[in-house]
């Protein structure tokens, strides 16, 4: 079963202004956007994010899959 963590990036998201709209980006991956309605600003982020009391969450695998080997049944001694 996948254990996922909620680590806080709001630091690494930068906004960017466009087409009317403020995007959120994470590097060249935009991550959500701003949209004014007439409830206020209303959030809406990409799968695997979250904006929750004015900061910026992804969700990480807390046991990423680790490379224990990089061939099977290796008996053979030279690798």
């Amino acid at each position: 079963m996948l254990e996922f963590v909620k680590v806080d990036v709001t630091s690494q998201v930068e906004a960017k202004y466009e087409n009317g709209k403020l995007n959120l980006y994470m590097g060249d991956a935009k991550v959500g956007q701003v949209l004014e309605t007439n409830e206020g600003l209303q959030h809406e982020m990409a799968a695997g994010f979250e904006f929750d009391k004015d900061k910026i969450y992804r969700y990480e695998n807390k046991q990423p899959n680790q490379v224990r080997s990089y061939v099977d049944n290796c008996d053979d001694g030279w690798c």
